[in-house]
C-alpha cells in the first residue's frame, strides 16, 4: 500500500474525491495525520496521475501548508525490516524546501533507501561494483 499523508481535512477530502472519481478503493486512518492508503499495484498511468494530483494540491494551498509547517510536524512513513511502519520526523521548514524540488514520492524513496541502508549498512568504497 502506499501512504499519502495530510494534516488538514479539507485537502485529504479532495485527495479522496479525486480517488473516487477515478475508482481507487482507498484506505482512510487518522494516526499521525490523515493518512490515505492506496493499492501500490495500479497502471503507471494512474498512478502518476496520483502523484500529480497530490502534489498539485499540496503546491496549489501554500496557506494550508504554511499553517501545518508552523506547527513543526512534518514527516514521512517508511516499513522497516521488520515490516513496522515509521515515521521520520523532519525539520518543517528544512522538508518545504525539499517539497519545491522534489515530489513527495521521490522524497518516500529516498528515505525508504536510506531507512534500508541504516538497517542493512555497506561500508564498501562508492566505485565497488
Amino acid at each position: 500500500m502506499l501512504e499519502y499523508i495530510f494534516f488538514h481535512e479539507s485537502l485529504r477530502d479532495r485527495f479522496v474525491q479525486f480517488l473516487q472519481n477515478h475508482g481507487v478503493q482507498m484506505e482512510l486512518t487518522e494516526t499521525e495525520g490523515l493518512v490515505v492508503a492506496i493499492p501500490d499495484d495500479l497502471d503507471d498511468t494512474l498512478s502518476e496521475a496520483i502523484e500529480q494530483e497530490y502534489d498539485l494540491l499540496l503546491q496549489a494551498h501554500p496557506d494550508v501548508m504554511d499553517g501545518i509547517l508552523e506547527k513543526d510536524v512534518a514527516g514521512v512513513r517508511v516499513v522497516l525490516g521488520n515490516g513496522c511502519p515509521a515515521t521520520i520526523r523532519f525539520d518543517p521548514d528544512l522538508l518545504a524546501r525539499v517539497l519545491q524540488s522534489i515530489s513527495m514520492e521521490e522524497l518516500r524513496d529516498l528515505v525508504q533507501t536510506i531507512a534500508e541502508q541504516v538497517e542493512h549498512p555497506d561500508d564498501r568504497p562508492l566505485c565497488h561494483t
